[in-house]
């Protein structure tokens, strides 16, 4: 007899709306970049310099919706891509902190909430959700 499901952890299930919202609101910045270049204010130039971070913010958006769809569905895959990205905010939080003139309670703030995200997605529970056969080779 197999083993009864591991039901989604409720960390993991917030964890992965806050980054459908974070996909969503990345899709909205890149289609206002659009807008903004279809509209010709300003030099040629300057289109081209709101069109193409305009169209890679919105590949960004779409991608990270395809990891929250992932996170929900218990693939690793994009769990080890949150975790990732969990580890650079760190990394960038700490140099931050200690250059001149930054804020170091932002800094701080975001290396602390990166923490507890990867606290939230490596707890034994998500191990065990995440560790399921289901799901584990697409987004």
């Amino acid at each position: 007899m197999s083993e009864a499901p591991t039901k989604r952890p409720g960390g993991v299930t917030f964890i992965g709306v806050l980054v459908i919202i974070s996909g969503i609101l990345y899709i909205l910045s890149g289609i206002i970049a659009l807008v903004v270049a279809a509209s010709g204010a300003g030099t040629a130039t300057q289109s081209w310099g709101v069109l193409i971070p305009g169209i890679a913010i919105i590949i960004f958006g779409v991608i990270e919706l395809a990891v929250a769809r992932g996170l929900f569905r218990g693939n690793n895959v994009s769990r080890i891509i949150v975790a990732i990205v969990n580890v650079l905010t760190i990394i960038s939080g700490l140099f931050a902190a200690f250059q001149p003139g930054n804020q170091r309670g932002v800094s701080f703030t975001q290396v602390v909430i990166a923490i507890i995200i990867l606290a939230v997605l490596y707890s034994p529970r998500a191990n065990a959700f995440f560790g399921q056969s289901r799901a584990t080779t697409t987004l």
